[in-house]
């Protein structure tokens, strides 16, 4: 694996985690699975704890990334998903806060 593979992998794996854990489009799972199993359950507890969830996705995304990290359907989302963390954690940190 070549550390330009592994740095896209790791970027993907960071953007899957926020989308599932935390970002507004994705809402409707984690609200399946607190609604579904209450709120002190452990599957409710996975979809909204990052920490818990980005094991599962690393180890997935990392496994696709051994066996088909150098096909272009594997790089081309995992550049995507890269891209978007990246520019996503800089729309956040770098620009000033809109005032109303």
């Amino acid at each position: 694996m070549t550390v330009t593979l592994f740095l896209l992998t790791l970027g993907a794996s960071a953007r899957l985690t926020r989308l599932v854990t935390v970002d507004y489009i994705a809402r409707h799972i984690r609200a399946f699975f607190i609604r579904r199993y209450g709120p002190d359950n452990d599957f409710a507890y996975l979809v909204t704890c990052p920490w818990c969830m980005s094991m599962y996705i690393s180890g997935g995304l990392f496994t696709l990334s051994w066996y088909f990290g150098e096909h272009p359907g594997f790089i081309i989302p995992a550049m995507a998903l890269t891209a978007s963390y990246l520019i996503g954690l800089a729309a956040s940190n770098l620009d000033p806060a809109e005032v109303d």
